[in-house]
């Protein structure tokens, strides 16, 4: 995705968020990301987030601090309004 769909997404999200727009699948998708071990409830200033500092193996759920082969990092992204657009995906895949 270039840099200027991704500016993009992210102003969107932001305003589906203020307008409480695609509640119903920001809904959904939060429930799934509150399992998920990349969660995280209080990322100071920003909120819910999926934790960047984090790599998961998508296949047993394992964490950890470090790249491995086949685990996949965090996006880092605010969770209430990335869960809000339709074509974006979780990056474990949960979505």
């Amino acid at each position: 995705m270039g840099i200027i769909n991704q500016s993009k997404n992210i102003i969107q999200g932001h305003i589906n968020e203020w307008f409480n727009l695609s509640e119903d699948l920001s809904s959904k998708r939060i429930a799934i990301c509150k399992k998920c071990p990349l969660y995280r409830q209080n990322t100071p200033g920003l909120g819910e987030t999926c934790d960047r500092r984090k790599w998961l193996d998508p296949k047993t759920n394992d964490v950890s601090l470090e790249k491995k082969d086949g685990y996949i990092r965090g996006c880092g992204c605010r969770l209430r309004a990335k869960t809000t657009l339709p074509e974006t995906m979780c990056p474990a895949f949960k979505w």
